[in-house]
């Protein structure tokens, strides 16, 4: 997905959910946050079981492989349109972790995700009341 699509996206989304009712805006930051934890403790469990993480790097200074289209009829050549080939170059390198440390992120998002899974969706009910 390219960063037109993702912005473009983005924007529907933002637009749909300030559609709701404040109750639903409130239970749909409950599910972003759950699905937002959710990922963050796979991601430390996948470290844990592998005994590194990884860290990405992008390095967006290296060139790009353009090619343009010309386009004209009976003879003419027209100007047309430009394509650039090659992103970003995105590197991966392991990362030494401390286990401890990571055990602790991973009980604190645990705690994290079962307190929004019992108290998330009730606090926004008694704050906002239920969802016509």
């Amino acid at each position: 997905m390219n960063r037109v699509t993702l912005a473009i996206t983005c924007v529907a989304l933002f637009g749909l959910a300030s559609c709701g009712t404040p109750s639903e805006q409130c239970e749909a930051r409950v599910a972003a946050e759950q699905r937002n934890v959710s990922r963050l403790l796979q991601e430390v469990e996948a470290n844990i079981a592998r005994g590194y993480a990884w860290e990405s790097t992008v390095n967006d200074t290296g060139f790009r492989l353009c090619a343009g289209g010309f386009r004209g009829g009976y003879g003419r050549l027209g100007l047309g349109y430009s394509s650039c080939y090659g992103g970003p170059d995105t590197a991966r390198q392991r990362v030494a972790i401390d286990p401890a440390a990571e055990m602790r992120k991973r009980d604190a998002l645990q705690k994290r995700l079962a307190a929004l899974s019992s108290q998330g969706v009730p606090q926004c009910i008694a704050r906002y009341g239920a969802a016509r």
